[in-house]
């Protein structure tokens, strides 16, 4: 008679998954480990399968059963795999799905704000760029004016021997040095914003002092056309030269304490730096202080030097353009050094000249 180890061994390759002879003797036991018992009777033989991970899919088959060649699924076991793996997930800790997506949103935003930045960075470079150019074209384009309203209509310029003529380099050199070249070094910082500061410092000294060269010319020949003329014209009367004259001593102090301020040794950096709003206020009121003066000069010789000015001539229609072209040049370098978006950014090498060490 064979013994209860054969009949196990039997049974084991008759039956893979769990084999139940009678569906009345069958008991569920997925909680505990698995098992094999045989029963007196050779009828009764129950067999319990190990429970497998708690998911929906497997609970299913972990308690399927074959009786008589059909599968039998026991709902109630099913559902109570699927309750466990749901306190399962509950039971895990709040703080860590918040954690991992705080720290992926905390990385995320910053990237974000990041790239919105450099874009805008980018667009207010671009747009700068492309204003910058604009005014260089009309600060040439002035330039052309003058040379051409003067050489054509007012018969170009001359000497001493001719004060009519030599009247004629006022309003040209006026125009390239304390208009276009007192514009753009204003502009300097800005528009060369990749050179070294220190660099931009002797540009923007050298340019000024450019500038006020050609504008001391320009003063020199308006008061010899004046005084040497026959009979001599009177100085100093119209608010045309109260303005200029207003204009040019602005821009000399500008230069002298701008120079021994920030160039010259011996002012303390606390100085410095509470010099500056004023330094930059009062640069951009002589500036425009000089675009005003110009436009009342240009107004003042139509009305002296060309008699059918009232009739549309072509002198009288050049001067009234070569106004509104210093009008679009002054307004476009007042915008360009006041708007905060294209103001420059300080290099690494700057901050040698911010702590005052030696270069």
């Amino acid at each position: 008679m064979p013994s209860e180890n054969d009949k196990d061994i039997e049974i084991g390759n008759k039956v893979e998954n769990v084999v139940v002879a009678s569906s009345d003797n069958v008991e569920s036991a997925s909680d505990t480990p698995a098992a094999a018992t045989v029963g007196a009777a050779p009828t009764a033989i129950v067999v319990v399968a190990a429970a497998k991970p708690a998911t929906e899919d497997s609970a299913v088959h972990a308690d399927a059963t074959t009786t008589n060649g059909n599968t039998v699924t026991t709902p109630a076991t099913v559902q109570k795999e699927v309750t466990a793996t749901a306190a399962a997930q509950e039971q895990l800790p709040p703080s860590q799905p918040k954690l991992e997506t705080g720290g992926l949103q905390a990385n995320i935003e910053p990237m974000q704000q990041s790239n919105a930045g450099k874009m805008d960075e980018d667009a207010a470079l671009t747009n700068f760029k492309v204003l910058y150019v604009v005014t260089q074209l009309c600060g040439l384009t002035m330039i052309i004016l003058v040379s051409c309203w003067v050489g054509i209509h007012f018969g170009g310029v001359g000497g001493t021997a001719n004060p009519r003529l030599e009247f004629n380099w006022h309003p040209l050199f006026m125009t390239i040095g304390l208009l276009f070249l007192y514009g753009n070094s204003i502009l300097v910082y800005r528009g060369f914003r990749n050179v070294r500061k220190k660099t931009l410092k002797w540009t923007h000294a050298g340019i000024h002092l450019t500038a006020f060269v050609l504008t001391v010319i320009a003063l020199i020949t308006v008061f010899d056309s004046h005084n040497l003329a026959n009979p001599p014209v009177p100085n100093m009367y119209s608010l045309h030269s109260w303005l200029g004259m207003g204009a040019v001593i602005v821009f000399g102090l500008q230069y002298v304490a701008g120079f021994t301020a920030y160039l010259a040794p011996g002012w303390r950096q606390a100085l410095k730096v509470a010099y500056m709003p004023l330094h930059i206020y009062f640069g951009l009121f002589g500036f425009v202080l000089a675009i005003a003066s110009a436009l009342m000069g240009i107004t003042e010789k139509a009305l002296f030097a060309i008699p059918d000015y009232s009739s549309f001539s072509s002198a009288g229609v050049m001067g009234n353009c070569l106004g509104l072209v210093y009008v679009i040049f002054g307004a476009l370098v007042v915008y360009l050094v006041t708007e905060g978006s294209y103001k420059r950014k300080p290099l690494p090498e700057d901050a040698v000249l911010l702590t005052g060490a030696n270069e």
